[in-house]
């Protein structure tokens, strides 16, 4: 009684983690294959179903691990779509939940995407404090996907502090983990990474070359089964890089290929912060070509999705001035790079600052305000030496070198063991194949010399059929006349030597019981080869008498010679015979059996031919 109780409580703790484990499982998948919104509701739902669910002592520990995974899914949805208040919620009752302490998995994620929200925020030394706490976890538990995920963090966090050095170290890492795990959804986002990091340095043809590898990249990804929707985002933003990089470096038809796609694929894109980011672009691609009336109709746009806290505002504004100066409305342009300017110094981006400046420079040269442009001219030759400090430190090319041939030598080692697997499957194919011919022949062989066999079996069965019909029909002659002599009155009185060998054979008790033991094997061959009795054997060989018995056909002579107590004194030897011929002629015998009969005849024709050559 107690086991059976003790069971029913295990298969009910087992379908409660069960469910569980469902409404984790159902999130996550819609994450990967649905959506940001629908991704959102789906995980919202799961985390209500765990919530109201019944408690029960045997899945607390259970429970509380799923709805704290939930949350943490929860807040990289939130973060990923710019609603960080609520994403803070749950980080916040993650940090304060009992699992956090006992779960190095959960601690990772945690740290992680707080280092994510605070970098998101421009809070780089807080970001990089949190993320490098995140990477520390991972070295501690040599988990290589959570190293690769976190020294690209590292790299893009360093990135945006302007330290190209550190940032390519930790990409150029990141590429070694990737590349070792083989996810191309990984690998791709740091070649992107590069190919920013490169545009920024002002490396044009090296951030083409990164941006287009990691857009192949992502398009092998979409090949693979079951990958992740959320690499389509990452394409439309590769879509936006490559127009702007194209625009820089004066590839006309390019920019437009891509601006096309960026146009096309701008629907998909979810968050406001996405779609500021594809349309600031577009400005950005257009006033490079001095086209003001399409960059403002794509910057008008922009504005509309971009709040106050917005990380592109600053962008916004410079690209509203330069619009405004191309149209000549020089006031705007001033007020608008000014804003720039201080959106900008709460931000490390020298680059946007330069370039307002410059602006400013510009502007106040042409209106004749010498001092203002001088000193707009000495802040962006400061920015500008800011930012191309950060770019062109002397170990950056060389770092870069090292990347690409790090990269190369992991691809020929990777082609290499390829290779040689394809080789050792090659080999091992073409044994299988030997081996399969030899069998072949081996198996051609033995039919072949079983066929022969079996030929020259039948031509020895044919021969002694033949031998036993000639035998059969020698006897028979010899009985006729046999038969024609005994009724002759006036024949001779003296008989042949073979009727007295046979008159003293027969007295012989040995030959009685080799005739009989003879006959009950022939009698017994044929019941079992025809399925027929002894009397069909009698009728058809005609040696045997069959005589009507109260209605009955019987064989008294044949049964006579089948019992050892029965048979004549004189047995007419010759029927015995006669009949084991007969069988063995018209009967299909077993290879056994027939050799079995034979023998026994043999054996029989031997003690008739023994006993005429003592009475010859």
């Amino acid at each position: 009684m107690r086991i059976g109780v003790f069971l029913l409580i295990l298969v009910l703790s087992n379908a409660s983690m069960g469910s569980d484990s469902t409404s984790l499982s159902q999130c996550q998948d819609a994450i990967k294959s649905r959506p940001h919104a629908e991704a959102l509701e789906t995980c919202l739902e799961s985390l209500e179903t765990e919530v109201l669910e019944t408690e029960s002592p045997y899945t607390k520990e259970t429970k509380s691990a799923t709805i704290t995974q939930l949350w943490l899914e929860l807040a990289d949805l939130y973060s990923q779509q710019g609603l960080y208040d609520d994403a803070d919620y749950y980080l916040s009752k993650i940090k304060q939940s009992e699992f956090f302490l006992s779960n190095t998995e959960t601690q990772y994620r945690w740290y992680r995407l707080v280092g994510l929200r605070l970098l998101h925020q421009e809070e780089h030394e807080q970001a990089r404090t949190k993320l490098n706490h995140a990477y520390t976890i991972a070295e501690r538990e040599q988990n290589i996907e959570w190293l690769a995920k976190s020294s690209n963090d590292l790299g893009l966090v360093h990135f945006k502090m302007l330290d190209y050095k550190s940032a390519l170290l930790y990409y150029k890492e990141s590429l070694k983990h990737k590349e070792s795990l083989g996810n191309l959804y990984y690998i791709g986002t740091t070649l992107n990474n590069l190919g920013l990091l490169n545009k920024d340095r002002g490396e044009t043809d090296l951030a083409i070359s990164y941006y287009e590898q990691a857009l192949d990249t992502f398009f092998d990804y979409t090949q693979t089964e079951d990958f992740d929707v959320r690499v389509f985002s990452n394409i439309s933003h590769l879509y936006e890089d490559l127009a702007v990089v194209y625009t820089l470096s004066g590839n006309s038809e390019k920019q437009d290929q891509y601006i096309d796609k960026i146009i096309a694929t701008f629907s998909t894109k979810l968050s406001n912060n996405e779609k500021v980011r594809a349309l600031k672009n577009l400005a950005l691609v257009h006033i490079k070509q001095k086209q003001s009336s399409e960059a403002r109709k794509f910057i008008t746009e922009a504005r509309k999705f971009a709040g106050d806290d917005s990380n592109y505002l600053n962008e916004i504004y410079y690209i509203e001035a330069y619009i405004s100066y191309i149209e000549q409305n020089y006031e705007q342009a001033i007020t608008l790079a000014n804003q720039a300017i201080s959106h900008t110094k709460t931000h490390n981006e020298p680059q946007v600052l330069s370039d307002s400046h410059q602006l400013l420079y510009t502007i106040f040269e042409q209106q004749g305000q010498y001092e203002k442009a001088f000193a707009h001219l000495n802040k962006h030759y400061q920015y500008k030496e800011q930012e191309l400090q950060a770019q062109y430190e002397t170990d950056h090319q060389l770092i870069i070198e090292q990347i690409s041939k790090e990269r190369l030598e992991r691809q020929l080692v990777t082609e290499q063991l390829a290779n040689e697997k394809q080789s050792n499957r090659i080999r091992s194919l073409s044994n299988i194949i030997l081996g399969s011919l030899i069998i072949l022949l081996a198996l051609a062989f033995l039919v072949i010399f079983l066929v022969y066999r079996k030929r020259k079996e039948k031509q020895a069965l044919l021969a002694s059929i033949k031998s036993h019909k000639e035998k059969l029909l020698l006897l028979e002659s010899e009985a006729l006349q046999d038969k024609d002599s005994s009724e002759d009155k006036d024949a001779e009185s003296e008989n042949s030597l073979t009727e007295r060998a046979e008159e003293e054979a027969c007295t012989d008790e040995q030959f009685r019981q080799s005739l009989v033991e003879l006959l009950i094997e022939t009698v017994n061959l044929w019941e079992k080869v025809t399925q027929s009795d002894r009397v069909e054997l009698a009728e058809k060989s005609r040696i045997w008498r069959v005589s009507i018995d109260e209605g009955r056909l019987r064989t008294r002579s044949l049964d006579k010679y089948l019992n050892i107590q029965k048979i004549p004194q004189n047995p007419r030897w010759r029927n015995v015979v006669k009949t084991s011929h007969y069988v063995l002629a018209e009967c299909d015998l077993m290879q056994t059996d027939r050799a079995l009969l034979e023998n026994k005849l043999e054996q029989v024709m031997s003690l008739i031919k023994a006993r005429s050559m003592e009475h010859g």
